[in-house]
């Protein structure tokens, strides 16, 4: 038996279709609760006509998702297996039953989530798919069954077991988002070694507003909670694409920064027989990702790595050269651990994006929270200027990746202007958003 349970929050219409999906497709006995704090207009009126699910009203007015959960929780006394769904979520053919195979394919899983039309922590469909119809035709036909352990599930659709439930206990009351809410559950299985999957055989469509962040008052709970501003729950993927082995190799990898692990998570699912190691600055972001490999805090620009003796056949800089404040250093220091054939994996941000230019063209030079102006970012780099720098630490760049982004049309021509004054540069530089590079100790 299984209960599913919907926070009404945003769109009638959008309650609407997740309801009647679940009526097309469910495939087996479940119980089905709709919550409202009173946000929806209409929504009572229509939900009272329906015979087929229980209404439930938190008559202490617009509460938040983790005491909302809580108290549909206490007040219907749920102990069985729980699915969670946020409005505008469409269900799929045969989407619930994988999703509980998936739930008791081993002992120690606590939820589990599937794919759907977006990119948030790697969830996402297969592009060719634009559609719903074309969603359900190939759910019906059978997807890929691809079953991967993560470290955060995408809020909006999670079944969690309810054993592993009682173990973590309640959602955490001071949290008013599904998302942040749902966030730190994830990290509390995690730390209770309860496992999270990612199903990609279980598919979802939301026809709702898409990614989804964190309110100011839930990411200042996360961040006295958490000892950190925010998650990173989505491995890098356009580095972990640079290790190039088989995937049974035996390869040794160390990530500097490694935050809670998401990205060596994701290397333990593409390469089993990896020997995983992290340094991290953040205490509580290390000890998440100890439940994934061996991790050291420490401070990389103090040269006080405790893995004296081992050798790496890859050392991981994910967007972290930016925050040190000798970043050469760092990487001179760190190539000493380096097998003779290992290599270095960065990712880096290039200051002469030409969304930065446009700014400094304005006057303008503005930190942000997060971007290419970061306000933690203490060192600018432009592709020049980085390769001169890995060369200086003694390594060669065998591979460079660019990620770019759409430009608008008044970006286009300004690169060309730009370019019009100094034939030296070349159109990348102002298109890169980031580089990717690989570069191998000579």
């Amino acid at each position: 038996m299984m209960t599913v349970i919907m926070f009404a929050k945003k769109e009638l219409d959008n309650v609407k279709m997740s309801v009647e999906s679940f009526r097309l497709f469910c495939d087996m006995d479940i119980s089905f609760v709709l919550m409202d704090d009173g946000s929806v207009e209409g929504l009572q009126e229509w939900a009272k006509e329906q015979a087929d699910l229980t209404y439930v009203f938190l008559d202490e007015g617009q509460v938040g998702y983790g005491k909302g959960m809580n108290l549909v929780r206490k007040e219907l006394q749920i102990k069985e297996d729980l699915l969670l769904m946020e409005e505008g979520f469409l269900l799929t053919p045969g989407c619930l039953g994988r999703m509980t195979d998936a739930l008791y394919e081993e002992g120690e899983i606590g939820a589990v989530g599937g794919v759907l039309n977006d990119d948030l922590y790697c969830q996402n469909i297969p592009s060719h798919i634009s559609s719903y119809q074309q969603l359900i035709e190939a759910a019906a036909k059978g997807m890929t069954a691809d079953r991967k352990e993560a470290m955060m599930l995408y809020s909006g659709a999670v079944l969690w077991k309810g054993s592993a439930m009682d173990a973590v206990g309640a959602f955490d009351d001071n949290l008013r988002g599904m998302f942040s809410a749902v966030n730190d559950y994830c990290l509390r299985m995690v730390m209770a070694d309860q496992k999270l999957k990612v199903c990609s055989d279980v598919c979802f469509w939301n026809v709702g507003e898409g990614k989804r962040t964190a309110c100011k008052e839930d990411l200042e709970a996360l961040e006295r909670k958490w000892g950190m501003h925010y998650f990173n729950g989505c491995y890098n993927n356009a580095l972990i694409s640079l290790i190039e082995e088989e995937r049974e190799a035996e390869i040794s990898v160390l990530e500097i920064g490694c935050d809670c692990g998401a990205s060596l998570l994701e290397i333990r699912n593409r390469f089993p027989n990896a020997r995983l190691y992290g340094s991290e600055i953040n205490a509580k972001a290390a000890q998440v990702a100890s439940h994934f490999a061996q991790v050291a805090v420490n401070n990389i620009e103090e040269k006080n790595l405790p893995f004296s003796g081992k050798k790496f056949d890859y050392i991981i800089f994910g967007d972290v050269l930016e925050h040190l404040h000798n970043p050469l250093e760092a990487l001179a220091y760190c190539r000493e651990f380096l097998d003779r054939e290992g290599c270095v994996l960065a990712s880096i941000p290039n200051l002469m994006h030409i969304s930065v230019m446009e700014e400094i063209l304005r006057g303008d030079f503005t930190y942000r929270e997060s971007g290419l102006l970061d306000k933690t970012h203490i060192h600018f780099f432009t592709y020049n200027e980085m390769l001169r720098m890995f060369l200086k630490a003694g390594y060669e760049t065998e591979k460079i990746v660019v990620n770019t982004y759409p430009m608008s049309e008044r970006q286009k021509q300004l690169t060309d202007g730009l370019l019009a004054l100094d034939a030296r540069a070349e159109r990348f530089m102002y298109e890169t958003f980031q580089y990717i590079v690989r570069a191998k100790r000579n």
